[in-house]
């Protein structure tokens, strides 16, 4: 078995549990909190694989900018996908922001001169077609309606780490996974701070006013899965190709949805139960070469 298959797989696992933790911790500590948890949390732990992990070479000026463009997008589209949780469901818009493998595989083939398959193009119109099903919904007073709020950040966290995706490939590939986490450190320490203090010069979307230790606890949880499942899906990226990597990876809605439903009690329609699947399925399309 492959090694970035193993490492996509258990990116799946983190990012999907994670998203649970986010959901438990998110309404109750708010967006711009998360933000300053990011600092606190994956700043430190990126130091430490950075230390660790790092490979002697000589960074170019252009490869050092794409490489903090790459991890200053994806911690934007991290923070987007907070948002998106604060209303909606996670199991729908978590899963709305995981099709981005499509922006992917479709960005591999131009930029990359990867291939793409039947099978793969088939994978990208189920993915279209069940992101679309979930956005849309005939009666927006129903208990399983996404607020226009939440989608909207879904769509955004769905571009976003779209771009990221694909960047992180490049810059991985010039200068290597251990040296991109020093990037990572700047993002962690400049994104969030920056959210933070828009947040709080415009406070009224501001949630949270007293979030208790247990918020702060799951909150950071959350994080530290993120960044472990970030090390691993940045040396899947290094051992496999882009077109692989991204779709079997962002198979993480399958867990969260899951566990979304069997513990937060979620509830979904059977038109949005068939959407979850066709993007489900159409993840797992993507990455079949053959």
């Amino acid at each position: 078995m492959e090694l970035w298959f193993l490492l996509a797989v258990a990116t799946a696992f983190l990012w999907g549990t994670s998203g649970i933790f986010a959901k438990l911790s998110t309404g109750k500590l708010g967006v711009y909190r998360v933000a300053l948890i990011i600092t606190m949390v994956e700043g430190p732990m990126y130091v430490v694989a950075f230390l660790l992990l790092r490979e002697p070479m000589h960074i170019s000026l252009a490869d050092g900018v794409l490489a903090f463009g790459s991890c200053f997008i994806g911690i934007c589209g991290y923070l987007s996908y907070f948002e998106s949780i604060l209303d909606g469901q996670v199991s729908i818009v978590g899963t709305i922001s995981a099709a981005y493998p499509v922006l992917t595989v479709v960005g591999a083939i131009l930029l990359f001169s990867e291939s793409l398959t039947s099978v793969q193009a088939i994978g990208i119109v189920a993915i279209i077609g069940g992101v679309v099903a979930l956005s849309y919904e005939p009666n927006p007073g129903s208990v399983n309606s996404l607020p226009r709020r939440s989608l909207i950040f879904a769509m955004m966290a769905f571009f976003l780490w779209g771009a990221w995706s694909l960047s992180s490939k490049a810059a991985i590939d010039r200068i290597g996974a251990g040296n991109l986490f020093g990037f990572y450190i700047l993002s962690s320490l400049t994104a969030p701070l920056l959210y933070a203090w828009v947040r709080k010069v415009k406070p009224g979307g501001l949630v949270g006013t007293d979030p208790s230790r247990k918020a702060w606890t799951l909150g950071g949880i959350a994080l530290a899965l993120n960044v472990v499942g970030a090390f691993a899906y940045s040396y899947a990226l290094e051992d496999g190709t882009a077109s692989l990597v991204g779709p079997t990876s962002s198979a993480y809605p399958l867990v969260t949805v899951v566990i979304a439903l069997a513990l937060l009690k979620e509830r979904i329609s059977k038109m949005q139960a068939l959407a979850l699947v066709g993007v489900v399925a159409g993840l797992v399309l993507l990455g079949i070469t053959v």
